[in-house]
């Protein structure tokens, strides 16, 4: 009986199917794509990308279907080059209370659109005014609001009289309203102090309220910069007044005037009629700002509405500035003085300019075609800072213009911006005399 052949052959005699040049070749092949599988994402780690409608760009040029809902979710502190210098009052971490003294001619309804409440929000608070005290805002009357950072008025103080007060605070969906009756005396008091170290830290160990130190940084923001101007042994004063019920503080007070002297040289911010701080000669501390950042009228395409339906998409979002339907190339003007945050592109905003005015206002200005200004360049107001365009998601050529206070949107058409007026006659008179007053005041303190 003959002996059956082994099925496996020795790996020594074992011969590949093909060329064994070509085997090796096809070895290698295959490790090479093992090791790019390995390094793949998993399909659920891939990040989807949103699908990009492409739209016809209008032919008349004043299309504005851009959506920037996420550029505009951005703070303005992370647009800040980090080489800047910045000042060591510390940052707002949440929503603040804030004043509004009411003009000539508004109503609560022109207040709200300026603030960039929504109306829903306005005929809330009207429903609960059940006595309508609300129709009769005066000039000159002050509004005190708690607006917290998703833009919704949390609380309200208005006082209608030396002695009583409305309150409203959001309950639920809705908002409770209170009258307050009382007895107050506004009582002043004097703190006076020496830089030693920085000027928050100073002014608090002399015992001036932080809010009071944040104001003051505010009104010297055009001409002192506290972080590099002040120096150890420089002065400085601070008059206030406080508002007591049966001798009790009840925390309100009101700054009425504050000096600084620096290098020699006196600063000084007071407390006029009008609401209005200015300095001993009656010159507005505040910087003049224009309306519009273009030198021509251009057409506004898109406003401000912070409860906008996309076109596009049926989703709400909101619209975070005004649209101007402009040429492309057409000049782009710096609406204030300030310096540049920023100078870049964004796949949203296109070629964007951010710039900061003061302390607690910036501007940007999105779908830009040039960049005429760099990060760290200070810019007055007119100065040509880029010409506009259509770069990023847009669908016509336009200049997208926003104002933004602590970082929260206003309407750039509407919000009451700093005006640079001196006193002037009867009002200058009067205020002059006020100042002597206030003098006298800080000399006995």
């Amino acid at each position: 009986m003959k002996r059956l052949r082994p099925l496996v052959a020795s790996a020594a005699n074992w011969e590949p199917p093909v060329p064994r040049k070509h085997f090796y070749a096809m070895l290698l092949l295959t490790g090479l794509t093992l090791s790019a599988v390995a390094i793949l994402p998993a399909p659920g780690d891939i990040l989807e990308r949103p699908l990009r409608l492409e739209l016809p760009i209008s032919t008349s040029g004043t299309a504005t279907n851009e959506d920037n809902t996420e550029f505009n979710a951005i703070p303005d502190h992370e647009l800040m080059d980090p080489a800047l210098p910045d000042d060591d009052i510390p940052a707002d971490t949440g929503p603040e209370w804030q004043d509004y003294r009411v003009r000539n001619g508004e109503n609560l309804t022109t207040i709200f659109n300026t603030l960039g409440l929504s109306t829903t929000t306005l005929y809330k608070v009207l429903d609960a005014d059940g006595k309508n005290n609300l129709a009769r805002l005066k000039p000159g009357q002050n509004i005190e609001l708690l607006i917290d950072q998703d833009n919704i008025l949390q609380e309200m103080k208005i006082r209608l009289n030396i002695k009583q007060s409305l309150e409203f605070k959001r309950v639920d969906d809705n908002y409770s309203v209170n009258m307050i009756t009382e007895a107050v005396e506004w009582q002043k008091r004097g703190f006076d102090g020496v830089i030693n170290g920085s000027f928050y830290v100073s002014a608090r160990n002399a015992g001036v309220p932080a809010s009071h130190i944040k104001k003051i940084a505010n009104l010297f923001q055009w001409r002192l910069n506290f972080a590099s101007d002040l120096k150890k042994g420089d002065k400085f004063k601070v008059l206030m007044q406080q508002e007591t019920v049966q001798g009790k503080n009840t925390g309100n007070s009101q700054l009425l005037g504050v000096e600084v002297l620096s290098k020699g040289k006196r600063f000084s911010a007071w407390l006029a009629e009008d609401g209005n701080y200015y300095d001993a000669e009656g010159q507005s501390l505040e910087r003049g700002f224009r309306r519009y950042p273009t030198h021509s009228r251009y057409r506004i395409s898109s406003t401000f509405n912070p409860a906008r339906r996309h076109p596009i998409t049926g989703l709400v979002r909101p619209h975070e500035g005004t649209d101007f339907a402009m040429p492309i190339g057409s000049p782009v003007l710096a609406t204030g003085d300030g310096v540049v945050l920023k100078a870049t592109r964004h796949p949203l905003a296109g070629t964007y300019v951010v710039i900061k005015h003061g302390r607690t206002l910036t501007t940007r200005y999105l779908h830009l075609s040039k960049l005429l200004v760099k990060p760290g360049q200070k810019v007055k107001m007119g100065d040509k800072i880029a010409l506009s365009g259509n770069t990023g998601r847009s669908t016509g050529a336009h200049l997208h213009y926003e104002v933004r206070i602590n970082n929260r949107p206003v309407n750039p058409m509407t919000v009451k911006l700093p005006m640079a007026e001196p006193l002037s006659g009867k009002a200058k008179r009067q205020f002059l005399a006020k100042v002597q007053g206030y003098r006298k005041e800080l000399a006995a303190s």
